[in-house]
């Protein structure tokens, strides 16, 4: 289950996924529930998102903060997460955290973002999707790569295939390298980017999730 904002739907990243899961030989099944702009908080308290959220089993539960929010009210965002995390698990689930980008003209917005998704996430024991820091390097390798759309702020499609790639990795614990590049985005429509991009977007995918992994082991492991 998704829950968060049009970072989350533009492209319907999460059927995205879905399709890479299944030319995988993964079984998979991703519902979203979102809503243009709104806040983890906003969710907290909206009907549809905790009627979704308790009346089915999730393996995972996907939350996406607002883009700014984790820089801007991380407290808040803080206490939110801690009740969907909460809730989550009372229903035998895995809550995770979708570690989102800096805006097109402020990438140095990625550090505080991860800084807070990171300090949130150990603090209560959640997974992670390093999405943003994928996003980071992909730009920071392939300087001619362009990942958002032209408002600066959402997903092209090769920024949703990126993000899709993360959370194949993250979600199965295998690497994205060799998934195809031609996907779904819908059951009726079919996309295709180039080939030599898809493996790139995949490696990078694979690279910063085994990173975020020693990260986040070693600072398990100071903690301890």
């Amino acid at each position: 289950m998704f829950i968060g904002n049009s970072y989350t739907y533009f492209n319907n990243m999460p059927f995205i996924l879905e399709s890479l899961s299944s030319a995988a030989g993964k079984a998979m099944e991703a519902q979203i529930v979102t809503r243009g702009g709104k806040t983890l908080q906003w969710h907290w308290h909206n009907p549809q998102t905790l009627d979704t959220l308790d009346q089915e089993h999730w393996d995972f539960v996907v939350l996406q903060e607002q883009s700014t929010r984790p820089v801007d009210e991380p407290e808040q965002m803080r206490r939110t997460v801690a009740r969907f995390a909460s809730r989550i698990r009372k229903s035998g689930g895995t809550p995770l955290l979708y570690l989102t980008w800096a805006r097109q003209r402020i990438p140095e917005m990625q550090e505080a973002l991860t800084k807070t998704y990171l300090s949130i996430a150990q603090e209560f024991d959640t997974w992670i999707a390093p999405v943003g820091p994928a996003w980071a390097k992909a730009l920071a390798d392939s300087p001619e790569l362009t990942l958002h759309m032209e408002d600066e702020s959402h997903p092209n499609i090769l920024g949703s295939y990126l993000a899709a790639c993360v959370f194949y990795a993250v979600l199965f614990r295998e690497t994205p390298i060799q998934l195809p590049a031609r996907f779904r985005l819908s059951p009726d429509v079919t996309a295709i980017i180039d080939t030599s991009r898809a493996r790139f977007l995949q490696e990078v995918a694979w690279i910063t999730c085994r990173d975020a992994w020693d990260a986040y082991s070693k600072a398990d492991a100071d903690k301890a």
